[in-house]
């Protein structure tokens, strides 16, 4: 036979253990909060990209970046990286055989750049030979590397077709 216990809350209790629950929610939602905030950056790369309205880049091909702050806070991109990998496993260890920096991918908004929340960075990295050959012979990768993380924000690359000048 199992002993009984009594309970006897009164109404001073019920209203102690209300408030430490409340307040443990509370405590979990503000943790949460916290977890959540920042800057939330998507990232959009095209290749075989062409400027229209530029007669001193007819003919050339360009890899697009665009970045989009749709957190709360602000943060500066640093850089734009392109990388090569040999295989696909290379890409998941995050070991690239060949690592660029892309040195002036935009001129108007130039690196670093502080993307405030709501603004969109816009950069271009030409589309040589060079670059084509990799994106054939592996994974080509572009990386947005930003203030708030060690990690740059990384989109393959695809190049679907021989582009034609």
């Amino acid at each position: 036979m199992l002993p009984t216990i009594n309970i006897e809350l009164k109404g001073i209790d019920i209203v102690a253990w209300w408030g430490a629950i409340l307040a443990t929610l509370v405590l979990i939602w503000d943790i949460y909060k916290w977890k959540t905030s920042g800057p939330k950056i998507r990232f959009v790369v095209r290749a075989g990209m062409i400027i229209v309205g530029d007669p001193t880049r007819t003919g050339q091909f360009f890899i697009s970046a665009e970045a989009t702050n749709l957190g709360e806070r602000p943060t500066t991109i640093t850089n734009l990286v392109i990388q090569h990998y040999k295989s696909y496993f290379s890409m998941l260890r995050h070991k690239p055989q060949t690592s660029m920096l892309v040195t002036e991918p935009s001129v108007s908004q130039r690196l670093p750049y502080v993307l405030q929340p709501g603004t969109v960075w816009q950069g271009l990295c030409p589309q040589t030979d060079e670059i084509e050959n990799l994106a054939k012979t592996g994974y080509l990768v572009c990386g947005l590397c930003h203030s708030h993380s060690d990690k740059e924000i990384d989109r393959r690359v695809i190049i679907k077709k021989e582009p034609k000048a």
